[in-house]
């Protein structure tokens, strides 16, 4: 184990890039005392993007300038020790959606690189959602 745990980052990085400008992801939170860089790659990997065509036509309404993303990953020190995941999407200044989460069991006791189907999970919830309210007729960015 490194001295250097995970930690909250200032740092961001551009993902889905082949999507308008696409977003910067703000990555932080701790996972069970691995150093940050691992649980970075775990949420860089398992992230998914828009990718239907509702989502695509959502995403689009918010797309300029690039939105911000931050997701969260605390699961404290422990074997069997429950955590979290959160979402949160802001645009143009603004809170747009969020979503929220219990890691699942096997992420909750293995490493960090185990979290990837997780997030994948949540990610793919927030682009749904978002997606649904053009299907419900509701804003994209809440009044």
């Amino acid at each position: 184990m490194s001295n250097h745990l995970a930690h909250a980052d200032d740092a961001t990085d551009d993902v889905c890039k082949t999507v308008v400008q696409g977003i910067r992801l703000h990555v932080d939170g701790s996972y069970g005392g691995y150093p940050y860089s691992v649980l970075r790659e775990a949420v860089l990997s398992g992230l998914a993007c828009p990718s239907n065509e509702l989502e695509l036509q959502a995403f689009g309404t918010i797309a300029i300038p690039a939105p911000h993303m931050r997701i969260t990953v605390m699961r404290p020190l422990g074997q069997g020790q429950q955590g979290t995941i959160s979402v949160m999407l802001y645009a143009q200044g603004r809170f747009v959606i969020g979503e929220r989460m219990s890691l699942s069991s096997f992420s909750r006791t293995q490493s960090p690189s185990s979290v990837k189907a997780d997030i994948n999970l949540v990610t793919t919830e927030l682009w749904n959602d978002l997606a649904s309210r053009i299907t419900h007729n509701m804003p994209i960015i809440p009044q």
